[in-house]
Order: C-alpha cells, then structure tokens, then sequence
C-alpha cells in the first residue's frame, strides 16, 4: 500500500509555527500557487490522486488554491492554522484552531473534511487529550506520528494502527522510516527523498508493503527563495535536491500504484483486519 499526501505550507514556514513569526509572513514571496499548479499537472499527467493537507492561514490567503485542488479530485485535509504544535497549545487552543480550521476548509470545498495531520507529526503522549477533540469534531483517519518513535512508554507500528482514548478509536496511518546503523530516517518523502539516488529509495519502497509519501509544495520548486530571516542551514536544506523530485516521484508512480489516505483507509476497513491498538 503506496499512499500520496502533501503539506500544503509555504517555503518559509516549518518547526513549531515558523523560525519566522506569522505576522510576517504575508511579507515574504508566496510560492504556494505557482508550485500547486505544478504538482496538480504533474499528478495530472500520471493519472494520480492525493491527500493534500492545507494549513488555515494558506486556505485563507489562497482560497482559489484549495478550489482548484479539490476540483481535481484530490483529498483534502487540515494541517494546522499556524503550524503550532499541539502539545505547544493545550486542549482549548488546540480545539479552537481545529474548528476555525475545518470550518474554512469546509466553506471552501462544500464537504466535510475528515483527515488530519499534525505538524511536524508532532502527537505524543502529552497529547492524549487531542483525541476525542478530533474525533469530536468529525476527523476519521489521523496520519500525525511517525513510525518507530516512542509514544510513552510504547513504540509507534510500523504500519497502520488505531489510536484508543477512553473507549474513543481512531485510525491512525504513521508516516513510516527505515533505520539505519541507529539512525532512523523518513525515505518515502521530503528531504531525504530529494537527496537519495533512486535506486535506494526503489529498494527502501520495494521492502515494505506500507508507504506513506509525503512532500511539501517546495520539494518540487527549483527556485526556493532565500532569506536573512532564517539560519544559513534552512536556506540550504530547503532547496537540496529540489531538481531531482518530480523525475524520482515519476519512476516511482510509473512502477507502484499511489492512493490516498482516504481510499487506503477504505481499504483497511472493508478487510476488517485487526489492527494494532496503541493505548493512550
């Protein structure tokens, strides 16, 4: 099972919020549009469909993005307003950002929006609380962890699982990473992925019948900006590789089958298998 999603952030946001304070991001060249427009012909063309997860503040500064994306048949789901991280924000914070959140991206899309992901895929055990928020306000399938990190005292699966919260389930499907000599690191997306040859990352996606893609409009822009704003090591790192993406995510897409989180959750619930259960 090969799943494709996207955050949908800006160049210049990332970490907890951004290493540059939102009130300035309206200040600074948005590549949000043209890079889109780029992935959606991509995907297009290889007659391919994704999940894309939209931060509030991008669903509020470009609505006719989000239009055109759904209106390609792509998934869409919520990412956070201001990319803060959860356990940053406590339970009210977290809820409120949530509601105003899917209410945009629902008035948007006329639909109701039933994935998330938090940034960073930054839920833990100190945010146990954010389960019945989510599933309280209509979110069915979470992809917010990644695989072999410690959650408390237990270790994330290495494929999909359901989180369990005081009788309160909700099927999580992690962002998984291969381990090497101790280190582990996320293949199927981003980073690595634009720095990999593609032969290794062929090798890493061959060998696990669980992959979630993940990338971010920047990996595909071959123009990233740069800026005093943020440390030498952002600049450098946000554009690494950025030429070799859509060649590598090509290949891939030609070799293996890539579908949504929403049509992989289909999948996982039709099969009635038994999942793992991670108890918060």
């Amino acid at each position: 099972m090969n799943i494709l999603s996207f955050d949908v952030e800006d160049w210049y946001m990332s970490y907890d919020g951004s290493q540059i304070d939102a009130s300035r991001w309206s200040e600074l060249p948005g590549r949000i549009r043209q890079n889109l427009e780029e992935i959606l012909s991509f995907l297009e063309q290889h007659n391919t469909l994704a999940t894309f997860y939209i931060m509030g503040w991008v669903a509020k500064a470009y609505p006719d993005v989000v239009k055109l994306v759904f209106s390609k048949g792509h998934e869409i789901g919520y990412h956070s307003f201001y990319h803060q991280l959860p356990v940053n924000q406590g339970p009210e914070l977290f809820e409120k950002d949530l509601s105003e959140g899917l209410a945009l991206l629902e008035d948007l899309i006329g639909e109701k929006v039933m994935h998330y992901r938090a940034p960073r895929f930054s839920l833990c055990h100190r945010t146990n609380w954010s389960l019945p928020i989510l599933v309280g306000h209509g979110i069915k399938v979470s992809s917010s962890v990644k695989s072999i990190r410690r959650f408390g005292s237990e270790k994330v699966p290495t494929h999909p699982f359901r989180f369990s919260y005081k009788g309160i389930e909700l099927l999580e499907l992690p962002l998984n990473q291969a381990s090497l000599m101790g280190i582990n690191f996320v293949y199927t997306g981003s980073g690595y992925f634009r720095i990999l040859p593609y032969p290794v990352i062929k090798h890493l996606y061959d060998s696990s019948d669980y992959n979630m893609a993940y990338f971010h409009p920047r990996d595909f822009d071959t123009a990233v900006p740069k800026t005093d704003l943020l440390p030498f090591y952002r600049n450098i790192m946000s554009s690494l590789g950025n030429g070799t993406t859509k060649k590598k995510l090509g290949r891939l897409i030609r070799s293996n089958q890539f579908i949504t989180v929403g049509r992989a959750a289909g999948i996982i619930n039709e099969s009635n298998r038994k999942l793992p259960i991670l108890y918060l």
